[in-house]
């Protein structure tokens, strides 16, 4: 089977510049994250009295303008065959729109380590749901000679804002994020940890599906962050 490796390159400002999220309903290129509390279930003859609950965290991320769409889920607690719960990304080998506009991903649970690959494979699906949220249903399971399988049920993911930023200029840097987020607010502080926000005033401009602020990067240091407003409007002031 051909491999498909995704790379992700990291950009380094050279002003100290921070991002913390606060912690509809077509599937979309975003960010998504599972509730607390949420658990899936290990089954194996290697798993501890054969079956375990489990709790999961993953931020899941969709890229659906590519050919096939692509699927990245970071994992800080993912689970194999009974043992110690451990950090994994995950990448999709496959992935495909259905007629109800489910999407469905596959690919090798552990070959982000193993990049020779394994038998360990996923096959998971991501539904629409209301207010933006989709719900996650799939397995997880060895292909070999034993019986290892995870079971994700009926999990509900809520979509993240995630703030960009790019360079204008040699002192100032641009601020994007999702119009799907009009009810959130850019914030800074100019230390952390720190309850005392303040709201960034410059003036917040559209382009297509994205709200835009541009900052001085010659001012002190500043740590920004995107919070929901308890007061959500259309836009953001």
């Amino acid at each position: 089977m051909d491999t498909m490796r995704r790379s992700t390159s990291s950009l380094v400002l050279s002003f100290q510049l921070a991002l913390a999220w606060p912690c509809s309903a077509a599937l979309e290129s975003l960010d998504y994250q599972t509730l607390p509390g949420a658990t899936v279930e290990e089954r194996g003859d290697r798993v501890p009295n054969e079956s375990r609950i489990m709790p999961i965290s993953a931020t899941v991320t969709f890229n659906l303008n590519t050919t096939p769409p692509l699927l990245l889920a970071r994992i800080p607690n993912a689970v194999l065959e009974g043992g110690d719960p451990f950090p994994l990304t995950v990448h999709s080998f496959s992935g495909a729109q259905l007629m109800d506009g489910t999407y469905r991903f596959s690919g090798d649970y552990m070959r982000d380590i193993y990049p020779s690959g394994t038998q360990y494979l996923f096959d998971w699906s991501f539904s629409p749901s209301v207010d933006g949220r989709i719900v996650w249903n799939g397995i997880i399971g060895w292909a070999g000679g034993h019986i290892w399988q995870v079971t994700i049920s009926n999990l509900v993911l809520v979509p993240q804002a995630r703030l960009s930023t790019s360079r204008v200029g040699a002192g100032s840097v641009r601020m994007t994020w999702a119009t799907n987020f009009a009810d959130h607010v850019l914030e800074y502080t100019t230390r952390l940890p720190d309850a005392g926000w303040s709201n960034v005033t410059n003036t917040v401009e559209t382009a297509g599906d994205r709200f835009s602020v541009t900052v001085d990067t010659d001012t002190s240091k500043r740590f920004y962050r995107l919070r929901q407003n308890v007061s959500p409007t259309s836009a953001p002031q």
